[in-house]
């Protein structure tokens, strides 16, 4: 795909007893509706869409993991219910989302990341919008934040730990939102349909669901299932706004 803006667009709907989190981006259209008695989580159903590897879905069944989790309004407290690697990242991320604006009762949210994408190495400028309002803008050399001051020097694989002590629960949602776009956005400069399954992707094992050693060799690459958008961020979970995506 090369360069261009990776894009990611997350939206978060509640509503009595109901949250639901959907994302789009350029190998991924998925999603979560948690169930919740005002407590604790009843049940989670997985949506996955539109996902890059044929075992994608599979991971949904981990998501129950979660029913009987305490709604929490902290932005991490799914990972410390139940193992990150185990899931799809991408549906788990928005579970964890659900159940935290479940906890909330927030009535609608959208996030919006934009990572401009050149050269493999080369500095990037993140910019994340929240209900259409910039709320954090980060520069980035690799995986090192070098701006703004404040997050100067710290390391993007490294960053949450620091984030949960120093931020409000609202700052660091912004920074899990954020620090996910910016990792996945090195996703295009691969050309992820020349790779018959994910292993063959030469991705670290051991970081999601699919990437799992037993896993990887058996999820076969859903090809021509990737979007670009980097020409325009409107189409970006329209089928929300069409009613097709239930």
């Amino acid at each position: 795909m090369g360069p261009g803006i990776y894009r990611r667009r997350i939206r978060i709907t509640t509503e009595p007893g109901l949250a639901r989190a959907d994302l789009e981006d350029d190998l991924h259209r998925v999603g979560a509706v948690v169930r919740h008695d005002g407590r604790r989580v009843t049940a989670v159903e997985p949506l996955a869409i539109r996902v890059p590897w044929s075992l994608c879905p599979e991971a949904g069944r981990r998501l129950q993991r979660l029913v009987g989790m305490p709604l929490s309004t902290h932005p991490l407290a799914a990972q410390r219910h139940t193992p990150g690697p185990e899931q799809c990242t991408h549906m788990f991320d928005m579970a964890a989302l659900a159940v935290t604006h479940a906890a909330r009762g927030t009535a609608s949210r959208d996030y919006l990341a934009e990572v401009p994408v050149t050269t493999p190495g080369a500095a990037q400028a993140a910019r994340l919008y929240r209900d259409g309002e910039a709320v954090l803008g980060w520069t980035a050399e690799g995986t090192a934040l070098v701006a703004p001051a404040a997050f100067a020097g710290r390391d993007l694989r490294r960053l949450l730990a620091w984030a949960e002590t120093a931020l409000d629960a609202d700052a660091l949602e912004a920074v899990t939102v954020l620090r996910r776009a910016m990792l996945i956005s090195g996703s295009r400069h691969v050309d992820v349909d020349a790779f018959a399954n994910a292993l063959e992707s030469g991705y670290p094992l051991g970081g999601c669901y699919v990437f799992q050693p037993d896993t990887a060799p058996r999820a076969s690459r859903n090809r021509g299932s990737r979007r670009d958008f980097s020409p325009d961020a409107a189409p970006m979970l329209g089928d929300l706004d069409d009613g097709a995506a239930e």
